[in-house]
């Protein structure tokens, strides 16, 4: 395992591109986030490109030692707003199908970035199982999950792969409604099985959180995981129960506030202890990564305010460190 260097940032929901600003406000928002001290990289989604204004212009405001973890967790949920069937785990089989060329997309644009740097720029790409939006039927998701994965882990990766956990389907109320984590487990099973190849998970904190609705179930899962032997990753996100990110909402909220925090969400449920105790039963060092995505939520706001979320997030993560 890679030891700990510092910490992956989904930075790209408190850029200005995000809320379609102007590209100047973009350069100075890059600028400064690369002024931040304890970032090893970013985790970028990928579109049809890596960046809204392209992967040229990404790789000009990227530092060069930053490494890029890369989600598919965006552009999944843009194709599901019109294709509720688009998904690894969808029993769509076209749909199902289009999702796995998706992930093609991805390993050949890993491919395109390391020949560009020169080196394995790409740490990890992050999937996610999504079923056919509205499914009842766990245990066809689950096998249609398994396929998808067995052919994306038969391809000459030459970073790492992990499944992202999202809340579950058989939960009520649930937000991205993907496969239970058993389940999901059992896919990177039978996968290694198939293939000899071996997916891992990683715990999004406020994911799991939504999930259970409780601020105990990210604990869980990682531990689940665990003792699969199979955790290999672990991002902070926060959720609330009220105010502007909403009810149990998906929308990466920052950190509760906490000594020398300045852009802090009154209402988040995501605190320094809690990040403590995760890192307290998988240390940073034990983890291929870990780190943040952090949403700014006001619109019009300037870059100074979003990077102080960014900034008080990799301060949290810090004191969580020290205080396990």
């Amino acid at each position: 395992m890679q030891k700990h260097a510092g910490f992956i940032v989904g930075a790209y929901p408190c850029a200005p591109s995000f809320h379609q600003r102007n590209e100047n406000e973009e350069s100075e928002f890059w600028r400064k986030l690369a002024d931040i001290p304890g970032i090893r990289g970013i985790e970028q989604p990928c579109l049809e490109t890596l960046h809204p204004y392209g992967d040229e212009w990404l790789f000009r405001h990227l530092p060069d030692e930053w490494d890029i973890v890369v989600t598919g967790v965006m552009e999944t949920m843009r194709r599901r707003g019109t294709l509720p069937g688009f998904g690894l785990a969808s029993e769509d089989a076209e749909q199902r199908r289009a999702c796995v060329g998706y992930y093609r997309h991805i390993f050949e644009k890993v491919e395109q970035t390391n020949t560009r740097v020169g080196r394995n720029k790409v740490l990890a790409v992050e999937l996610q199982s999504a079923p056919l939006a509205g499914t009842q039927n766990v245990s066809l998701a689950a096998r249609c999950f398994t396929e998808s994965l067995k052919e994306i882990l038969s391809w000459d990766w030459p970073c790492g792969l992990v499944i992202e956990h999202c809340d579950a389907l058989d939960k009520p109320a649930s937000r991205k409604g993907f496969l239970p984590l058993a389940h999901e487990l059992t896919a990177i099973a039978e996968a290694k099985a198939y293939t000899g190849k071996t997916a891992g998970v990683c715990i999004n904190w406020a994911r799991s959180a939504i999930e259970g609705r409780n601020t105990s179930l990210p604990l869980e899962h990682l531990q689940i995981s665990q003792q699969a032997g199979v955790l290999q990753a672990l991002m902070f996100s926060g959720t609330t129960r009220e105010g502007v990110y909403g009810d149990w909402q998906d929308l990466h909220a920052p950190f509760a506030p906490f000594a020398g925090s300045e852009a802090e969400c009154q209402e988040s449920l995501m605190t320094v202890d809690i990040a403590a105790e995760m890192f307290r039963h998988a240390p940073p060092e034990s983890l291929n990564f870990s780190g943040i995505k952090l949403l700014e939520i006001n619109a019009s706001a300037g870059v100074d305010h979003r990077i102080a979320i960014l900034q008080d997030g990799i301060k949290a993560m810090n004191l969580a460190i020290n205080k396990k």
